[in-house]
């Protein structure tokens, strides 16, 4: 073992070969220790099941929230600042100023407001936003539309959009909203508004027909089912606004930067303007979503920890039948903590072999997720992800490569962690006990 000069010193250095020696030797049991062996093939089966599942899990569920947010986001805008309070020429100025901000990609002013829609035999209650032409050609779903045609201008083109006296009278309508009316390309629709316009006789709701000039699909079944879009000087006109607007709609080069750029926008606008984010516009949706992935880590953790529970099992058996050996270590010079640190070795070298293997085949799984797609629809003869029912061909997988840091750091923690119990009544271990019937 250790020469006598380093057991003087107290023992072999930590972790010095002859402990690794030793680990794996008992990693290699003899058939009569076959038991310990299983479990230790178990527990390596287990750890990288589990890990494998967290790692897919987590990366379909980001895949679907970054779809989710493309088709969302594509057509929604990212922050929302409130004009009502502010003039014409302060608003066409601010629109300037924040066009020049860093970061931000457009600002469209808007007028907003409810109507009832009705076509010949149905009528419906919808949102009506008036904007300027040039800003609805520039919507990212209108202009990159899916190579499959579900998402886009499925039907009509921009085409006399924004031509005419005011605006002109051609809107565009969601698809939703098409079916829901029975009107297509070409067919009038009818628009009331909620509010009236101040008469001597008192307030009349105004009223008036439009002409369908396209159906916009834009992937999400609230906006398809509740908007439709009007020309702003047409909007300003129909709604009463004067030349004034409701909003100006912000939309960045990146989403994700909305929450850290509400507050210069905020600033810029001034204190008669209001600016928030996407998020706060609905925030029980968007808390939903983080919850939901917050969630399903934390419960995917827990199979993670169970697995590794499976190494305890097989190293209190594998301490109990080396109960002799290491009576013969301590007697030979060997200290408690290099004992303990043999047995850690063997659980660890379990766990941190099994996380390994884990990320290999999760990461392997994600990146070839559409061929193992087509594969299973081979086999079976059915469709697993149906696209009349997700509106997408392919399951939605992203690699988030901080989740798979997170994923390995947690199975190596817990893979040292569970070692630690049987490892130190390995160390306690007593050498006159474990040899008096020996």
């Amino acid at each position: 073992m250790a020469d006598p000069a380093v057991r003087a010193a107290g023992g072999a250095r930590p972790f010095s070969p002859y402990e690794f020696m030793l680990a794996f030797r008992y990693l290699r049991a003899r058939r009569k220790h076959g038991g310990v062996a299983l479990i230790a093939m178990i527990s390596f089966g287990g750890i990288t099941l589990a890990v494998l599942g967290l790692i897919a899990v987590m990366s379909i569920m980001n895949g679907f929230r970054a779809e989710l947010f493309s088709q969302l986001l594509g057509f929604q805008p990212h922050v929302y600042v409130d004009t009502r309070n502010l003039d014409a020429e302060r608003v066409d100025a601010l629109v300037r100023e924040l066009e020049a901000m860093p970061g931000v990609l457009s600002a469209d002013p808007v007028v907003q407001g409810q109507v009832l829609a009705s076509s010949e035999r149905y009528q419906s209650v919808i949102v009506v936003l008036g904007t300027r032409p040039g800003d609805v050609a520039a919507l990212d779903v209108i202009a990159n539309p899916s190579p499959d045609g579900r998402t886009g201008l499925v039907e009509g083109s921009l085409d006399g959009f924004g031509e005419g006296h005011n605006g002109g009278d051609t809107i565009i309508l969601g698809s939703g909203i098409a079916r829901r009316l029975a009107v297509g390309v070409g067919d009038r629709v009818t628009f009331t508004t909620a509010r009236g316009t101040p008469t001597v006789f008192g307030a009349r709701p105004n009223q008036k027909a439009y002409y369908v000039g396209a159906v916009l699909a834009a992937g999400v079944s609230t906006i398809d089912e509740s908007a439709a879009f009007m020309p702003l000087d047409q909007g300003r006109v129909f709604f009463a606004k004067g030349e004034g607007t409701d909003q100006i709609q912000v939309r960045l080069t990146d989403p994700d930067m909305a929450a850290s750029m509400v507050g210069s926008i905020g600033a810029l606008a001034g204190p008669d303007a209001a600016a928030y984010d996407y998020t706060q516009l609905n925030p029980a949706f968007y808390n939903a979503l983080e919850f939901e992935r917050t969630a399903m880590r934390l419960i995917l953790s827990i199979v993670v920890a169970i697995a590794a529970m499976n190494i305890i099992s097989g190293l209190v058996m594998l301490v109990k039948n080396k109960g002799r050996d290491i009576a013969i270590l301590r007697t030979m010079g060997a200290t408690q903590a290099s004992v303990m640190r043999v047995f850690l070795i063997v659980g660890a070298s379990i766990g941190v072999l099994g996380t390994l293997a884990g990320i290999l085949l999760g990461i392997l799984f994600v990146v070839n997720i559409g061929p193992i797609q087509d594969f299973i629809t081979w086999t079976t003869g059915t469709n697993p992800w149906d696209p009349s029912v997700y509106f997408l061909y392919r399951i939605p997988a992203k690699l988030d490569w901080g989740e798979v840091a997170f994923i390995s750091i947690f199975g190596f923690i817990v893979s040292l962690l569970v070692t630690l119990p049987p490892a130190w009544r390995a160390a306690r271990l007593d050498p006159v006990e474990a040899l008096r019937y020996e």
